[in-house]
């Protein structure tokens, strides 16, 4: 609920325990769905937090909300050029390197940003953003940074691929690999993700046999993790559509009738790719 009009807010609105205030009010009204009035009340305490005494830490915080929460409700809207930009601008909010609370709020606004960049076919800002996160946040010892700093390298090597570097992409996931723990679920996502770009990759320079084992033997597999699960399922994909390129049809089918039968309908990610299966078995031969 909100507690005052954001155009006619009362005049201790903007010190600092004000746009604190204000602050909720603009995440109550996106969690809410009120996406026009979450959008002009973050953009209006996004003004005025700009212009408040920033060597105040709540001051601080209510202009990284305002930005990221803007960010939130331009993606839900669909434009992502607008979002990325607001991404980009939290993380110009000065923040104390030592608090790894805001560590992770600008490694998250830099993520983000770099994922906007790339869905709008901007891979060369996108991949500027990353390493720019990378070399901020990469040796950051709490572990909510150093994941978003493994999912930026991760992103970094896709986008790498994007931008007709193949091999510097398999390179990439190859480094990244070494440092991962397989036991631990986010670590074991990310190198599921990394087998699959490299895989991308191999195939982009025509060495099928090398890409389809890169999606074998796949780290994960006695983890209860959804992200996992899903990135191993997208991999077995991906050996199917191998294992047909190769001319193995047979070994083909198995994998995607396997995986056909695993897949959850009722979630929308499993439901999305069950219909890439579908797609890809019409690839088949007929009588099989």
């Amino acid at each position: 609920m909100v507690h005052g009009d954001v155009t006619g807010r009362p005049a201790w609105s903007d010190d600092p325990a004000g746009l604190r205030v204000r602050a909720d009010e603009v995440l109550g009204l996106h969690e809410d769905g009120h996406l026009d009035q979450a959008l002009e009340a973050a953009e209006q305490l996004e003004a005025d937090a700009a212009v408040g005494d920033l060597s105040d830490e709540i001051v601080r915080e209510s202009l990284f909300a305002a930005r990221f929460q803007r960010a939130m409700v331009l993606i839900e809207f669909g434009e992502l050029d607008r979002a990325a930009e607001a991404y980009g601008r939290a993380a110009t909010v000065p923040t104390d390197p030592d608090d790894p609370d805001q560590r992770h709020e600008v490694a998250m606004a830099l993520l983000n940003r770099g994922v906007c960049l790339d869905a709008i076919g901007d891979p060369h800002a996108a991949l500027t953003t990353y390493d720019e996160l990378i070399e901020r946040f990469g040796v950051a010892d709490d572990p909510v940074t150093a994941d978003q700093v493994v999912r930026a390298r991760t992103n970094r090597a896709a986008t790498l691929r994007v931008l007709g570097r193949p091999e510097d992409a398999i390179a990439a996931v190859r480094e990244l690999a070494a440092e991962l723990d397989d036991a631990a679920p986010l670590d074991a996502e990310q190198l599921v993700v990394g087998r699959r770009i490299h895989a991308a990759a191999a195939k982009d320079l025509g060495r099928l046999e090398e890409a389809l084992t890169a999606v074998e033997g796949l780290p994960g597999g006695g983890l209860d993790d959804p992200g996992v699960a899903f990135q191993r399922a997208a991999a077995d994909h991906d050996r199917a559509e191998l294992l047909l390129d190769l001319g193995r049809p047979d070994d083909g089918r198995r994998v995607l009738d396997e995986l056909s039968g695993s897949l959850d309908r009722a979630d929308p990610e499993q439901a999305d790719l069950a219909v890439e299966v579908e797609a890809t078995r019409r690839r088949l031969p007929a009588g099989g």
